[in-house]
């Protein structure tokens, strides 16, 4: 599908109404600074649970002009799922307008097993089925927003400004140029961790089966 000139106009209308985006705001927890940010530790008892995973940022000299390239990993149940994700940000979020326009791809690697993390996702998505007979893609390209930076996590797994941290909340759209789904997708290259948190019950099924391409 041809990108449409009006697409980035109407995530950043659709997003001026629905900013509460990445989780309720949490109470601050730990201590933080721009220079040295303690960041809260994962907390399961969330419901629905987010999926986090480690990610470890590669060489500028090896990403695309002007974009971030990450190595992604999830370990669990003795299987490894391994996927890189590639983001491009047009420029920083405002103070006049709540997100900033990117793009980004997740990028299919040889040998990943993602049968653990498809289900741990299938639950944190609350989707009904898990995916059957998925043909492996290279990669998924997907629109983003940007709707904060600079957050710290709090126990609850909500995102606040204060105390400032390493956190970047995102929200990315499937497919891209469209929005059939929509997850968010936050990102700490300090901490080497990023996260997937559910945007709407409704587009489980839909995000879920587009991730078993490439993850």
């Amino acid at each position: 599908m041809p990108h449409s000139p009006l697409f980035p106009i109407v995530i950043i209308g659709f997003l001026m109404v629905n900013t509460t985006g990445c989780k309720k705001p949490s109470q601050p927890s730990g201590t933080s600074s721009q220079q040295n940010v303690h960041t809260e530790a994962h907390i399961d008892d969330q419901e629905p649970p987010d999926v986090m995973f480690d990610i470890k940022q590669i060489q500028a000299s090896a990403a695309p002009s002007g974009s971030q390239l990450y190595d992604c990993s999830y370990q669990a149940g003795g299987k490894i799922a391994r996927f890189r994700l590639q983001l491009r940000q047009s420029g920083p979020t405002s103070s006049q307008i709540p997100a900033a326009i990117a793009e980004g791809k997740f990028l299919a690697v040889a040998g990943s097993d993602n049968s653990v993390l498809l289900a741990e996702l299938k639950n944190a998505l609350e989707a009904k089925h898990l995916p059957t007979n998925v043909s492996r893609a290279a990669e998924l390209p997907f629109d983003v927003a940007v709707l904060a930076e600079k957050q710290s996590r709090g126990p609850d797994g909500g995102y606040s400004s204060n105390p400032p941290g390493d956190w970047m909340a995102t929200k990315i759209f499937l497919p891209k140029a469209d929005d059939q789904g929509e997850v968010f997708l936050n990102i700490n290259p300090i901490l080497g961790k990023a996260e997937f948190s559910m945007k709407d019950p409704d587009y489980g099924d839909y995000v879920l089966q587009q991730l078993a391409t490439v993850l």
